[in-house]
C-alpha cells in the first residue's frame, strides 16, 4: 500500500512539472520516456501520438549518445530536431529522457530554459 502511495505522489508531482512546459509559447506535447521507449508521463495540447513519439525518441537518443561516445564528448544533455512545421527537444533525465514537441514558432531558447529549470525536479521526483 505504501508503494502505492508512493508511485501515485510521484505521478502527481511529475504531472505539475510536465505542465509548467504547456506554459511555453508553441509547445504541443511533453513526454518523460523510459530508455525502452516507454512513455511514463505526458501532457499534450494536441493530436501526437504520444506511444509514436516515445519509441522515436529512445532510438534518436541512443544514436546521439553513440555519437558522444565516440568522439569523447561526455553525456548528451540536449538533443534538437528542427523541421519546417516545429521542433523536437530532447534532454537527459537520469536514466529517462524528456521530450518536448513544438509547433514552427515556439522560441527554442524559452523550451531549453524550461528544461534546463525543470529537469532538476524531475530528477528530484524520480
Amino acid at each position: 500500500m505504501a508503494n502505492e502511495i508512493r508511485a501515485i505522489r510521484k505521478q502527481s508531482e511529475l504531472k505539475i512539472i510536465l505542465d509548467e512546459f504547456r506554459a511555453v509559447n508553441g509547445v504541443k506535447a511533453v513526454a518523460l520516456v523510459g530508455r525502452d521507449g516507454f512513455v511514463i508521463e505526458s501532457m499534450t495540447n494536441s493530436e501526437i501520438d504520444l506511444e509514436a513519439l516515445g519509441a522515436m525518441v529512445a532510438t534518436a537518443i541512443g544514436t546521439s549518445e553513440s555519437l558522444g561516445r565516440e568522439f569523447s564528448l561526455g553525456g548528451m544533455e540536449q538533443y534538437l530536431a528542427e523541421f519546417k512545421e516545429g521542433k523536437i527537444l530532447m534532454g537527459a533525465v537520469q536514466t529517462d529522457i524528456l521530450a518536448i514537441v513544438t509547433s514552427a514558432e515556439a522560441v527554442v531558447g524559452a523550451v531549453r530554459y524550461a528544461m534546463r529549470k525543470n529537469i532538476p525536479f524531475i530528477n528530484k521526483v524520480m
